[in-house]
């Protein structure tokens, strides 16, 4: 009688503690896929990871490039086995503003809005199914073969929780290989070739890893000694900023000392074995696109450290972390995510450039700032303009070392990276931050023809360590009114001619209108201070009665003939 009474409690605990598979969903994503969670991915072997999110959602939005990151990475080291997919909670999330999402904030991973079916696929996360559910973003991790659920994996930080998934993706698809190649944050790094020589070179291989690797299948390696070998070849730039370089010489400095030892090994941009203001000279030259690489370093733009020393042996291997040279930051793998709304301007006056004429164009600063570092790429049009020099008397040591005018011949923009010698420079807005020297090749509104160029990300570094990124603006004062405007010849047949007086010189916008008020002409012109005289060429304009604006002010009224 005891066994049979205990039988029906064991029966109920074994129950309970069998766990409940993910429901089945059919969804289709913004690009207009349809997605079936078993179908595609569970019963083909493949890990999913979901995020439960919404697009106006302010924690979604600073773990993004943290999930881009892991995503790249998890794409390299699990090729075929692991997807990532966004789920919006939200009515509002169409498939429009679902893409303008991604796109914003650089995801290339597949999502569903409600329009796709977003809303009932994520149901049973939010109903206490499988946990209580604390708010956007959720993580949810589902087993490939079995769709057991991990759910609402979550860190105290975007980087803890990106490693926790990082964790439990790795738990999920055990790899053969039995050797790491990771960044110091345990990013997978991809793209990695591995180069192996025998003791005495008389045999050498070399193949391309993600990730992980092994040297066990080699029979060559078996009964013998060998060096290995990481290499990896990437864009110098990539992860290197005028910001690392503020944090190198705080470091130099004492100010801030380097919190991590890899700090120090990304550092050294020369590979003295030290930290040095040379190492500051390096960074510079490749953000300025003086040099394509680090020469001190063989121009490899990695290193690998291996916590073994000395010679492998008998198909053995080791792990290795790769450091990103000049990432002070770690920014190749936790990209930062700034708000547009959070720009800083800098303010430029419009003005017309004659042709061949020389200008200094102050660039004013949008804020006040206690200012430590400066970078910024000067985009041209090199058919109408030509940057002859950049200068400042306000920022301490700044010269022509801190910018590359040679630039602008192939790639059409003038790059400055600047970093202050210790102390902050108090700026003001009424103050110019630098001048840009110019010749103008054309006659031409200056504002058509500069601009900040994105090959270069433009953001300055205050000295409470806040990064500010910039945009250019352009200031021009309107027109108050118009004095003495008349029209000859009128009628007038080809062209005619308006004479005026302007209180001031600068840009303005005439604008001819039928007597419907559609605009048939528009056209930038320049007026100087005092008396103008503008020809204006209609064009196909038909004959008719016409209303001559500039800057929106009337300048009277023109029949045109044929």
């Amino acid at each position: 009688m005891k066994n049979l009474f205990l039988l029906p409690l064991f029966l109920l605990l074994h129950t309970a503690l069998v766990a409940t598979p993910a429901p089945d969903f059919t969804v289709t994503t913004s690009d207009g896929q349809v997605r079936k969670l078993y179908q595609d991915y569970v019963n083909q072997q493949k890990v999913m990871v979901l995020e439960i999110f919404f697009t106006t959602c302010p924690p979604c939005a600073s773990h993004a490039p943290y999930l881009q990151s892991l995503y790249t990475s998890m794409q390299a080291a699990y090729p075929g086995e692991v997807e990532f997919m966004l789920l919006s909670i939200m009515q509002a999330d169409t498939d429009p503003v679902v893409n303008a999402y991604l796109s914003a904030k650089g995801l290339t991973m597949p999502a569903a809005g409600s329009t796709g079916g977003s809303i009932a696929a994520v149901q049973p996360y939010l109903s206490g199914m499988f946990g209580p559910y604390q708010g956007t973003p959720t993580f949810v991790v589902i087993a490939p073969g079995t769709g057991e659920v991990y759910y609402d994996i979550r860190g105290n930080s975007p980087q803890q929780t990106m490693a926790l998934l990082s964790q439990q993706i790795a738990d999920l698809l055990p790899q053969e290989q039995d050797c790491s190649l990771k960044s110091y944050y345990d990013n997978p790094i991809d793209s990695v070739q591995i180069s192996v020589e025998t003791a005495g070179g008389g045999f050498s291989t070399s193949f391309w890893a993600s990730g992980t690797y092994s040297l066990s299948a080699i029979p060559e390696l078996q009964n013998a000694s060998y060096s290995i070998t990481p290499i990896k070849n990437s864009d110098p730039l990539s992860g290197l900023s005028t910001f690392d370089l503020v944090k190198i010489a705080s470091h130099i400095l004492g100010l801030q000392p380097f919190a991590n030892p890899w700090q120090a090994i990304a550092a050294d941009m020369n590979c003295s074995g030290t930290v040095t203001t040379f190492d500051i000279v390096e960074g510079r030259k490749v953000i300025l696109g003086i040099n394509n690489g680090f020469p001190g370093c063989g121009n490899a733009t990695w290193k690998f450290v291996s916590d073994t020393m000395g010679m492998a042996s008998n198909g053995a291997c080791f792990d290795f972390r790769g450091v990103k040279i000049g990432d002070i930051t770690g920014s190749y793998f936790a990209p930062d995510d700034i708000d547009d709304r959070d720009r800083s301007p800098m303010w430029c006056r419009n003005q017309w450039l004659s042709e061949g004429q020389a200008y200094s164009l102050p660039v004013f600063p949008g804020r006040e700032i206690q200012l430590v570092g400066l970078q910024l790429a000067l985009g041209i049009d090199p058919a109408a303009l030509r940057i002859t020099g950049i200068r400042s008397d306000v920022l301490p040591g700044f010269d022509e070392s801190a910018y590359n005018i040679d630039r602008q011949d192939s790639k059409a923009f003038v790059p400055l990276s600047w970093i202050g010698a210790g102390a902050p420079v108090d700026l003001t807005p009424g103050e110019p931050l630098f001048f840009v020297e110019m010749v103008a090749l054309k006659n031409v509104f200056l504002a058509d023809v500069l601009d900040l160029d994105p090959a270069l990300k433009a953001e300055a570094y205050g000295r409470a360590g806040e990064r500010l990124p910039l945009e250019l603006r352009w200031s021009e004062m309107p027109f108050q009114g118009l004095k003495n405007c008349s029209i000859t010849p009128n009628p007038a047949i080809g062209r005619f001619f308006v004479s005026l007086e302007a209180e001031r010189e600068g840009g303005v916008l005439l604008q001819l209108l039928d007597m419907q008020g559609k605009m048939v002409l528009a056209d930038k012109r320049y007026l100087v201070d005092g008396p103008n005289r503008l020809e204006i060429i209609p064009g196909d304009v038909p004959p008719g009665l016409y209303t001559l604006k500039i800057d929106g002010l009337s300048a009277g009224k023109v029949v045109l003939e044929k």
